[in-house]
This record gives C-alpha cells, sequence and structure tokens, in this order.
C-alpha cells in the first residue's frame, strides 16, 4: 500500500482529544514511544481495531498523523537508538532502516549534509520542509491569508486593482 501522504503537501491538524480521530493519533504517539521509533500504520491500526475502532479510520488518521507533523519531525520520542556505524573506504555510509525512519527519509534518499563542529549532520527534506513551515507558522497572525496578501501585491504591480 503506497503511504498517501508521500505525494500530497496537505498538513493535518491533531483532532481534538476525546474523539475516535484523536485516539488513533494518541496510539501513534504511544507506539512511536515505546518502539523508539515511528509507530507503523500495521501497529497503530491493530491497537486501534483491538480496542474496537474502526481499521479504516486507524488508516486514514494515521497518515493524517504521520503527515501531521506530529510523527515526521524527529523529537526525543522519536529518534533511533545510537550505533556505531562505519564509513567505507570510499566514503559511504550505510544508515540503518530505524534511523532512516526517524529522520523521515523518503524514498529517493535525498538528505542535505553539513559538516558543524566536526559533526556530520544530515537533514531529510520531509523534516527540512516541516521545519521551515513550523518557523513561519510563528509568524502569520490570525486571520492573515498570506496567499490573498500575495495576490494583491500582484495585482496593484500589475495595475489590477
Amino acid at each position: 500500500m503506497q503511504d498517501p501522504s508521500a505525494s500530497a503537501n496537505v498538513e493535518y491538524r491533531r483532532p481534538g482529544s476525546g474523539g475516535k480521530t484523536a485516539k488513533v493519533w494518541e496510539l501513534a504517539d504511544e507506539i512511536t514511544r515505546e518502539k523508539r521509533r515511528l509507530a507503523k500504520v500495521g501497529e497503530v491500526r491493530e491497537r486501534y481495531v483491538a480496542e474496537g475502532g474502526s481499521p479504516n479510520t486507524a488508516n486514514t488518521q494515521y497518515y493524517r498523523w504521520k503527515a501531521g507533523g506530529a510523527a515526521a519531525a524527529p523529537d526525543s520520542s522519536a529518534d533511533a537508538l545510537p550505533r556505531t556505524l562505519r564509513v567505507a573506504p570510499d566514503g559511504r555510509l550505510l544508515i540503518p532502516a530505524e534511523m532512516r525512519e526517524a529522520m523521515g527519509l523518503g524514498k529517493d534518499g535525498a538528505v542535505t549534509a553539513r559538516v558543524e563542529g566536526g559533526e556530520l549532520r544530515l537533514l531529510s527534506r520531509a523534516v527540512a520542509i516541516r521545519q521551515v513551515q513550523a518557523r513561519l507558522r510563528r509568524r502569520k497572525r490570525p486571520g492573515e491569508s498570506v496567499v490573498d496578501r500575495f495576490l494583491a501585491e500582484r495585482r496593484a504591480t500589475w495595475g489590477e486593482a
């Protein structure tokens, strides 16, 4: 099954507590903390169904949870455990699956790499995008439509105001 959130640039907000959809998000968070890696859809679905929920709701909400940033931006609950890795003589480095998952690394494998203070830092596109969105979200004023403001500026520039 293809991850529906992989191609969509849609942002989902966490549902209010107490509802059926919120329960899926809570279970996904709980499993992520327990496993110290990103929860998998099958794990979340299994627990949700065991508690009397619909597997369809579990699937839909899992992918919204995953796309909503709750899971994608690594934090202390989703970090992979430290491991010793070897860099091959030709410079290749194999990143274990659990670490790639904790990084939110997509199938394309694209990362931004930089060295800071002697540390190699790798950042996946998904996490980089979510970090930028989070920084910009703090600047947005309530009720403000950035798109409307942009269009108004363009219309004024083109003399269509």
